[in-house]
């Protein structure tokens, strides 16, 4: 539990490729002897959430085949242990990745079925929020509006409610911040660019400094939403303040916005917008080198539309 403890918070700082290698040492060196070594179920709980983490990392690498696997060998580990909401938890994580995919209707069922499983018991305030905020992200790429706004106002209401027991420990938390960026790249999804820009500024409102990737999640979904405002010179001031604030993270997922963030920047001819077009065009260049050293062979490119 430890471990884990200090690489989330490394995690959110740094970004999962970095951390990727080391995770899975751990889990191979000396997590798997463990599991037929006496210590019973709360081995197989411990590996469970150990092995979802690392899929987390997959996912940030741009692995996604190493994710998918991480993510169902997590739920077969979970399905041994007593924690039933680590199992809800990681169903959440396979929904995302189908997602993320371009299967949101795949992802639809998966979040819905964890959902009728969390509703048997113990409840969970905050694993419910995420779960609907899951489904939120796909009704809005499927173009539902009305269907995207309800589960995230079902979302918020989730949040507001009072746990009646401990919340599992092996479970990453869901909060205010969270939902807002969800609720950021819904509103972008659809073309409600005012909103999508209200929820980004609310995700800077609450994530301190060291969360240095939901800040940034949060202000490239704000730039897009400026740009799509005509606010260029706003827009090119988070720019150019995400460029300097990402230098250190590891995190293709970020190299991917950056990508779209250009494309959007491009077609202006403003000397402001060449100027950050430019300097987002040489940050690219370096992290592509740098993310082919790291991880020795980058994955292909694709579109992230969440």
């Amino acid at each position: 539990m430890a471990v884990m403890k200090g690489w989330r918070v490394m995690d959110a700082r740094i970004g999962g490729t970095y951390l990727y290698a080391t995770v899975t040492a751990y889990l191979r060196d000396q997590v798997a002897p463990r599991l037929f070594g006496g210590e019973g179920a709360r081995a197989f709980t411990a590996a469970a959430a150990l092995t979802e983490m690392a899929g987390w990392m997959a996912h940030e690498a741009g692995r996604d085949e190493d994710a998918r696997r991480h993510f169902h060998r997590a739920w077969d580990l979970s399905t041994v242990g007593p924690d039933r909401h680590l199992g809800i938890h990681v169903l959440n994580s396979v929904a995302h990745l189908a997602h993320h995919e371009a299967r949101p209707e795949e992802a639809i069922g998966v979040a819905q079925a964890a959902e009728r499983a969390l509703a048997a018991g113990p409840r969970n305030p905050d694993l419910k929020a995420k779960l609907l905020a899951t489904q939120a992200r796909c009704q809005a790429t499927l173009g539902r509006p009305r269907e995207t706004r309800a589960l995230l106002a079902r979302a918020e209401t989730a949040l507001q409610e009072t746990h009646h027991e401990a919340p599992s420990p092996w479970v990453s938390s869901f909060d205010q911040g969270a939902l807002a960026c969800d609720a950021a790249r819904c509103m972008r999804q659809l073309g409600d660019l005012p909103a999508a820009q209200r929820y980004a500024e609310r995700v800077l409102e609450l994530r301190p400094a060291g969360r240095i990737r939901s800040r940034a999640f949060g202000n490239l979904t704000l730039a897009s939403a400026l740009i799509g405002q005509g606010k260029l010179d706003q827009a090119c001031a988070v720019a150019t303040d995400v460029i300097h604030s990402t230098q250190t993270l590891g995190s293709y997922l970020v190299i991917q916005q950056l990508r779209e963030l250009r494309a959007l920047l491009t077609p202006h001819t403003a000397p402001i917008a060449c100027t950050v077009v430019e300097s987002l065009t040489e940050a690219l260049r370096q992290r592509a080198w740098w993310y082919q050293w790291l991880t020795e062979t980058p994955p292909k490119a694709h579109d992230d539309r969440s």
